[in-house]
């Protein structure tokens, strides 16, 4: 028997529990096509906006819209932008937030552009969870927990109808969408979502300060006291463990860039843990020095002592164009989730990508150097976020190019978790991929150890690790 009464809520709360199509919900609901269609109607005039239409013909499926918090007669849509090379905040598309953890992405203009870079298909119209391109303004890392520092006192407040953990990683999507939306104008890449975070970033063009190069001693160790005191919020997620915060630097000449500031413990910190992250940091620039020596893209380090007598790891950022300029980047994790669904090795997914024809040969050869390369100067942080990728460089090419090497370091020696062990010398194991690229990984391994190993700024320590290393990578070490 037909169910002629079936309710606007009736249909609200069956597709709260995700999307449907049109024949799942006559059957549910008891209804024919003709009363299923009435139903809408009513719905659309009664809850405007709340009954979502995806997809066409028979693929066509319905979700509902998520609430604005404090306001139920509002669907939760969130305008997106993008920011182009110049500084200009464009429109990208919306985001409608749908219940059971679905999205409907909106093209605006601006995506079209973009679509013609990125592989067919991967600026759709529904997403299951956030969609993969805004998957990396999630926050993350030191700068991630820095950011949401002083959110965590607001529970029960607009920002957060639920209560906010303390661990950003175990934040809901939707608490990272109300967060973003509100303070991120300063996050990776060139997205920005939310119109408070739009204004933020037209705001910072007249506020932001710009650090001269002779200043930056001073202007960096007065940046780490106000950041670890907190009486300055970074509004930034770049992700990373290690303790840092994001600066403008400009020279003689009127040149501005971008960077992202590392910095050491503490010079009164004499404990062997401080000492070994200082000697990581001056690791990190060698790392990527070597690679740039060779020609391989990395991002443009500098070390610079502070007055408090620091080290800083300053690294242009590749994701910003002058002072305002933005471009998009994206992580190979999030890649990776999108196509693969799970996380392979640096080497196997650049084999597995370009199988996919996401990336060329040349790209997926510089993965597997790179990975080689990290293996043998004892990188063991080799995960998918430590490698991003940016579209094409021109309309149609529909592939991934690899951005600038970042967080290329000998990990194997950082301290433990808990801060309480220094890790001693150990031997670098044989590399398990069998690829053409070893001897030259090897060849430029033992040039960074041995720029570590004549670095004086470097523990004695350490620097005897270096050479140790640099004479196993010899040619004839093996005889």
């Amino acid at each position: 028997m037909r169910n002629m009464g079936a309710s606007v809520d009736s249909l609200a709360r069956l597709l709260r529990t995700g999307s449907k199509k049109g024949q799942d919900l006559r059957n549910q609901l008891g209804l024919s096509p003709p009363t299923l269609s009435r139903l809408m109607e009513r719905c659309q005039r009664e809850r405007p906006g709340f009954l979502c239409k995806i997809g066409a013909a028979r693929a066509t499926r319905y979700a509902w819209a998520k609430a604005v918090d404090g306001d139920p007669s509002r669907p939760w849509r969130i305008p997106v932008y993008r920011v182009d090379g110049q500084g200009t905040l464009l429109p990208f598309g919306a985001l409608t937030v749908l219940e059971a953890d679905e999205y409907i992405f909106t093209p605006g203009p601006g995506a079209q552009s973009m679509a013609g870079r990125l592989p067919k298909g991967w600026v759709r119209t529904h997403y299951e969870g956030i969609p993969w391109f805004l998957q990396d303004l999630r926050p993350q890392g030191y700068l991630g927990r820095a950011l949401a520092q002083p959110l965590f006192a607001l529970r029960g407040s607009a920002l957060d109808a639920e209560e906010l953990s303390e661990h950003v990683h175990e934040w809901s999507d939707h608490q990272v969408l109300r967060l973003l939306s509100r303070v991120g104008e300063d996050l990776p890449g060139n997205f920005l979502i939310g119109v408070p975070s739009a204004v933020l970033f037209e705001r910072q063009k007249a506020e932001t300060q710009v650090v001269a190069i002779p200043e930056r001693p001073a202007v960096y160790a007065q940046r780490v006291h106000d950041l670890v005191t907190g009486q300055w919020i970074p509004h930034s997620s770049v992700g990373g463990e290690q303790p840092k915060f994001t600066a403008c630097v400009a020279d003689a000449s009127g040149s501005v860039w971008q960077v992202i500031v590392k910095f050491s413990p503490s010079a009164q910190e004499k404990s062997p843990v401080a000492r070994r992250w200082c000697d990581l940091l001056r690791a990190e620039f060698h790392a990527l020095s070597v690679l740039s020596r060779f020609g391989v893209p990395t991002a443009a380090t500098d070390i610079v002592q502070g007055t408090d007598g620091r080290w800083f790891l300053e690294s242009t950022r590749f994701d910003r164009v002058g002072l305002y300029g933005r471009t998009p980047v994206f992580s190979m994790r999030f890649i990776l989730m999108e196509v693969l669904g799970d996380l392979p090795g640096w080497a196997t997914a650049a084999k597995k990508l370009h199988e996919l024809g996401l990336i060329d040969p040349d790209t997926e050869e510089r993965i597997r150097l790179l990975d080689a390369y990290g293996h043998f100067i004892g990188n063991t942080d080799r995960h998918s976020g430590n490698l991003s990728f940016m579209p094409g460089p021109s309309a149609g090419s529909r592939t991934f190019v690899v951005a600038p090497v970042y967080d290329m370091l000998p990990m194997q020696y950082a301290p433990a978790a808990q801060g309480s062990v220094v890790p001693s010398f150990k031997d670098i194991s044989a590399y398990v991929e069998e690829d053409a690229l070893i001897s030259l990984a090897k060849d430029l391994a033992r040039l960074f150890w041995g720029d570590v190993a004549r670095d004086p700024h470097i523990s004695q320590d350490f620097r005897e690790m270096a050479t140790a290393h640099m004479e196993a990578l010899a040619p004839d070490a093996s005889e």
